[in-house]
């Protein structure tokens, strides 16, 4: 395909020797192209280590005064100081969960007592459900109203300029995401955190799919809330949840009475899964190794390879921003002739995984008019793929035009 070189900071072939999973290959002994990465990201060495360890040297409740339950009480602290320092976040306000969308509700939950009848909620249209059922959900509970902020489904973008209508006094809570998981919008929490601001709401962002590939800042950005999922930067499945601790100590949780009364762990319900946390801390160990910066360079690179490869794939539409400053390297496609769920298949066939349907974006499928035709298809690098993964699937792309028609 594209024959110019990119030059980044990431060493490749080190790279991806510290991802096990790189090294399998498919029943015909390719190396299996893992395009399905928005889905959920192969876990780096140093993550998998770090939750064998803890599991092999020992596993203890906290609080207690025998050696593991300090080792754990000293794992759990070091993990939560790093998840401080990757969202910017004070790591008082880091709430350790079994997923993003668990914590999402128990949040949306505690709201109950500060949404009444006549309120308004604001959502976006390029949200994945997680950050979107809470919300109606809580509106539905307490008679209040949502709005929507509209996605221009020509650019793949978000109608910013409507805060301005729809935040008002009685508006509680605006959320929006760091960056779609569907399209790979990259959205500026600018105008959402200060429209929130001028009326006195909580500003809530996705940062699920903005965590792998771009700087997260929540005290720098001004949003209250940012939530993300550890499987999604390389490491176990699990969700973090971060806020100002004054806030959090502000609501009442639901919870067991003999459960903290003060700081995070009072989010936490019941025992954490603490192996979890250590290959959260593992995987946040790996990244601050690597840097986000130079992710951000390599996956550049990436992105416009992939970009311009397309650009000779006329039976292919790209759905979403066509610029690679402003996205991240997740692509929605679809291609003439084709189902997404065939055209998964059919690069199943060729060692390269791929994901189609909605992926839980129900607002951007519907909004694209492409939720009633099967979605489209995903596919989605990062930092541990090269030219030859981005070729791979361009190459098998191109293999799909003669059934155009």
């Amino acid at each position: 395909m594209a024959d110019h070189v990119d030059v980044t900071d990431i060493d490749l072939d080190r790279t991806r020797a510290r991802f096990p999973a790189l090294g399998e290959t498919d029943d015909r002994g390719r190396p299996i192209v893992h395009a399905d990465a928005p889905g959920g990201t192969q876990a780096v060495d140093r993550a998998i280590e770090a939750m064998a360890g803890h599991l092999r040297t020992g596993s203890a409740n906290q609080g207690g005064a025998f050696a593991t339950s300090v080792r754990t009480d000293a794992m759990v602290d070091d993990a939560r100081r790093a998840a401080g320092r990757f969202l910017g976040t004070d790591p008082a306000g880091v709430v350790f969960g079994p997923n993003m969308t668990s914590l999402t509700f128990h949040l949306s939950n505690a709201l109950d007592e500060r949404v009444m009848t006549g309120d308004n909620l604001v959502c976006t249209q390029l949200d994945h459900d997680a950050n979107v059922s809470p919300w109606l959900q809580l509106a539905a509970r307490n008679d209040a109203e949502v709005r929507w902020v509209s996605l221009d489904p020509t650019t793949g973008r978000l109608r910013t300029d409507e805060l301005s209508q729809l935040v008002d006094e009685r508006t509680r809570v605006v959320s929006f995401p760091g960056a779609s998981n569907a399209l790979g919008t990259v959205v500026d929490p600018a105008p959402f955190v200060s429209a929130a601001k001028e009326v006195g709401a909580l500003s809530f962002m996705d940062a699920v799919h903005a965590a792998p590939h771009r700087r997260v800042h929540r005290e720098a950005s001004g949003v209250d809330v940012v939530a993300s999922s550890p499987y999604k930067f390389f490491g176990p499945h699990a969700g973090l949840l971060a806020a100002d601790p004054a806030l959090l100590a502000s609501l009442h949780p639901q919870k067991l009475r003999p459960a903290p009364e003060h700081g995070p762990e009072r989010w936490q319900t019941g025992t954490a899964s603490f192996e979890a946390i250590a290959g959260t801390g593992g995987a946040l160990e790996y990244l601050e190794q690597v840097g986000m910066r130079a992710i951000e360079v390599h996956e550049a690179a990436l992105t416009r390879r992939f970009l311009e490869g397309l650009e000779r794939l006329g039976s292919v539409t790209l759905h979403g921003p066509a610029e690679a400053a402003t996205r991240t390297p997740t692509f929605a496609l679809t291609v003439d002739g084709w189902t997404p769920s065939a055209v998964a298949s059919s690069l199943a066939d060729e060692g390269i995984n791929v994901w189609s349907g909605h992926y839980y974006a129900l607002e951007p499928m519907r909004a694209l008019g492409l939720l009633d035709a099967g979605g489209a298809v995903r596919v989605g690098f990062v930092h541990y793929h090269g030219a030859e993964d981005v070729d791979r699937v361009l190459d098998a792309l191109s293999g799909l035009a003669p059934a155009a028609g």
